[in-house]
C-alpha cells in the first residue's frame, strides 16, 4: 500500500515538473504584430474643438540593425497623428493608419502642449486610471511655446529612441542642477486628488529649427534643433497656471527636499570673482504651526556641500572663511525658496503641500481652511531657515590664483 502511494506521488511530481516547461503566454503578441508606442503627444486640433494626438512608434528593424541615432541615417521611429475628442477615440481611429495594433505598456513619455495644459488634464488622467495598458509610471512633460507633435518629430543624435534622450535630459537636469523634475502620471493623479497640494510637472522647450531637424539632426555634427528641459509648470485643479524658471524651480525643490545635487555660486569678498559650491545632498522638514488663529509654516533646509572651484584667494584652512561661505550659501538657498513660494502665492497654487501638512497636524482647523485654501495659501506666512555645512574643499587648500 505504501509503495503504491509513493509511486503515485512520484508520478504526480513528474507531471508537475514537466508541465512547468510546457506553459506559455496565452495572450502573447509577436513584435511584428504590434506598433510599440514610446511617446504620446497631445495638442489642440487646428480649427476644431478636438485634440490632435501624436503617437511615436518604434521601427523594430531599424533598432535591431543599429541605424538611427548614434551615427545611422535612417529614422528609428515614425509618428502617427490622429484627431479625436478623447484619447480613447483617437487610439481606435489610429488603427486605420497602421497595420499593427498600438501597444502602450512600454510608453515612456506623455507630452502636452501649453495650450492643452491650460484647459486642464483631468480628463486624460481619468483615462490613465481606467486603461490597463497605460503605465502609471509614464513621465509627463509640458512643452513651452510649441506643440507636442513638433517635439516628437525631432530626432536625437545620441539615442536611437528620441524619448530616451528626452527622459535622460530631464533626469540629468534634476540630478545635476535641480532646475527641473521628473513627474509621472501616478504622482499627478495623487496630487490632484490630495487635499492641500497641487500638482507640478516638468517643462521642455524646442531650441533651433524643427523643420531642418527632422532628418538632418542625425547627419550633422551640430544638431539643427534640440529639445531641452525648461522649468516647472504649476497647476491648480489640473489646469496650468504658470511657470517656475531655473533658480525659482530649484527653490521649489529646496522646499520639497528633492535637491539631490546642484551647483551654486557666491561672490568673493572682492565682489568681482565667484566661488562655485557643489551641493552634495539636502534634507527638508516642514512643520505647520497654528497659534491664536494664525497659521505659519516652518521650513528647515539642511544641506551638505563641497568647494567646486574658486576664482579668488580663500584660506580654506581657516574655519572663519568656511563659515563665511556657508552663510552666503544659506542666504542664497533661503532666497530661492522664498522666491518659489512668492511666485506660487501669486498664482494661488500650493505645490509644496503646505495644506496637506496642516491637514495632517491640525485636522480640525483644516476643516475650516480647506474650502478657500488656495486664497488662504496666498496670505500664509512661511518661515525659511537654512543650515549648510561645507564638508570638504577638495585636494587643494589654497587656490592657484594666490601664486
Amino acid at each position: 500500500m505504501t509503495s503504491n502511494w509513493l509511486r503515485i506521488m512520484f508520478l504526480l511530481l513528474c507531471i508537475l515538473f514537466v508541465s512547468a516547461f510546457l506553459t506559455g503566454c496565452w495572450n502573447q503578441r509577436e513584435l511584428d504584430e504590434i506598433a510599440l508606442v514610446t511617446s504620446i503627444g497631445v495638442d489642440k486640433a487646428p480649427e476644431d474643438d478636438a485634440y490632435l494626438f501624436t503617437f511615436q512608434i518604434v521601427i523594430p528593424r531599424q533598432i535591431s540593425s543599429g541605424q538611427g541615432g548614434g551615427g545611422g541615417e535612417q529614422a528609428t521611429v515614425t509618428i502617427i497623428s490622429q484627431k479625436g475628442e478623447t484619447l480613447f477615440e483617437a487610439i481606435r481611429r489610429a488603427s486605420q493608419k497602421t497595420p499593427n495594433q498600438l501597444f502602450f505598456p512600454h510608453s515612456q513619455l506623455f507630452i502636452f502642449s501649453e495650450e492643452v495644459a491650460k484647459d486642464g488634464l483631468k480628463d486624460f488622467m481619468d483615462f490613465f486610471e481606467r486603461d490597463h495598458e497605460m503605465r502609471p509610471l509614464t513621465t509627463i512633460l509640458i512643452v513651452k511655446g510649441n506643440d507636442a507633435k513638433t517635439v516628437l518629430d525631432i530626432m536625437a543624435p545620441l539615442e536611437k529612441i528620441p524619448s530616451n534622450n528626452l527622459l535622460k535630459e530631464v533626469k540629468v537636469t534634476e540630478e545635476k542642477l535641480a532646475f527641473n523634475i521628473e513627474v509621472d502620471i501616478d504622482e499627478v493623479i495623487q496630487s490632484i486628488a490630495l487635499e492641500g497640494k497641487e500638482p507640478f510637472i516638468g517643462g521642455i522647450m524646442l531650441i533651433g529649427n524643427p523643420q531642418e531637424a527632422k532628418s538632418d539632426n542625425i547627419k550633422q555634427i551640430e544638431p539643427k534643433a534640440i529639445v531641452g528641459s525648461d522649468g516647472i509648470a504649476l497647476f491648480r485643479g489640473g489646469e496650468l497656471q504658470g511657470w517656475l524658471k531655473d533658480n525659482q524651480a530649484r527653490g521649489l525643490l529646496w522646499v520639497l527636499g528633492k535637491v539631490k545635487s546642484t551647483l551654486v555660486k557666491v561672490n568673493c569678498k572682492n565682489k568681482e570673482d565667484n566661488i562655485s559650491i557643489e551641493i552634495i545632498r539636502s534634507k527638508t522638514s516642514v512643520r505647520p504651526q497654528i497659534k491664536n488663529g494664525k497659521t505659519k509654516i516652518l521650513v528647515m533646509i539642511k544641506a551638505e556641500a563641497s568647494i567646486g572651484e574658486t576664482g579668488c584667494y580663500v584660506d580654506f584652512m581657516n574655519p572663519d572663511e568656511l563659515v563665511w561661505i556657508q552663510e552666503k550659501v544659506e542666504k542664497l538657498i533661503k532666497k530661492e525658496a522664498n522666491s518659489a513660494i512668492d511666485i506660487a502665492k501669486s498664482y494661488q497654487v500650493d505645490p509644496f503641500g503646505f495644506g496637506a501638512s496642516i491637514h495632517k497636524s491640525y485636522p480640525k482647523q483644516w476643516g475650516k481652511l480647506k474650502k478657500d485654501w488656495n486664497q488662504d495659501f496666498a496670505e500664509i506666512e512661511a518661515e525659511i531657515k537654512t543650515d549648510v555645512y561645507i564638508r570638504r574643499s577638495g585636494i587643494r587648500n589654497t587656490p592657484l590664483k594666490n601664486k
